[in-house]
């Protein structure tokens, strides 16, 4: 039963792929849309402490009041945009025509799924080797097999699913590139604070050369 589930899921997860589409050009404005704002969180934070002690004056622990709080930060994106309908990076690039922008995405998201391809198997062998040799020095009483299949298959196990998970976290990125590249490929660039925007003129040369 434990692995069939390991398995399912190693299929499961092994199937994240490129999130390009291929989407073909419609003429429509290339568009760059930067947005940022301010948001809020609430926290415990600690706003005092209550010191204990004994009858001679040392101290044996104290108590930390809590208060919830909130908080402000700061956050920003950006998007890409054929006319009204948004892109992957990689086919905002290949639309542009920015053929090195695109086999850079291109390469970076092919070395993600090499990770990812390398990390599954790598993780479910080794927790699978844990499983089988702990089972089997345990039924023979045998602690020094138990204890190897135990540490050596945890560990290769995790070492397997942190390269998987990097290659996951690669694939999924949005932004390979700076924002300057895409500057550079749109025909509009447009800013947003707090959902309030203006538009300025992106740095895409159009096939007459003007701007």
């Amino acid at each position: 039963m434990r692995f069939r589930i390991i398995a399912s899921l190693a299929v499961l997860a092994a199937c994240a792929g490129n999130p390009a589409t291929g989407v073909e050009s419609n003429n429509g404005l290339l568009r760059v849309q930067y947005s940022s704002g301010t948001g809020t969180y609430v926290s415990n934070d600690v706003v005092g402490t209550d010191v204990h002690r004994d009858e001679n004056g040392n101290e044996i622990g104290s108590t930390d009041h809590l208060e919830a709080r909130q908080h402000s930060y700061e956050w920003s994106d950006w998007k890409y945009f054929q006319g009204p309908d948004e892109l992957d990076e990689q086919d905002f690039y290949r639309i542009a025509g920015d053929k090195d922008a695109e086999n850079k995405v291109d390469m970076l998201r092919a070395s993600a799924a090499r990770k990812m391809k390398i990390g599954m198997p790598l993780m479910i062998a080794g927790y699978a080797a844990m499983i089988v040799l702990s089972a089997v020095g345990k039924s023979s009483g045998n602690d020094t097999v138990a204890s190897l299949g135990y540490i050596g298959g945890t560990a290769a196990g995790t070492i397997g699913g942190l390269v998987w998970y990097w290659g996951k976290a690669e694939m999924e990125n949005r932004h390979h590139l700076p924002m300057s590249r895409a500057d550079k490929d749109a025909d509009v660039i447009e800013e947003c604070r707090e959902r309030r925007c203006h538009k300025l003129r992106g740095g895409r040369t159009t096939q007459t050369g003007e701007r």
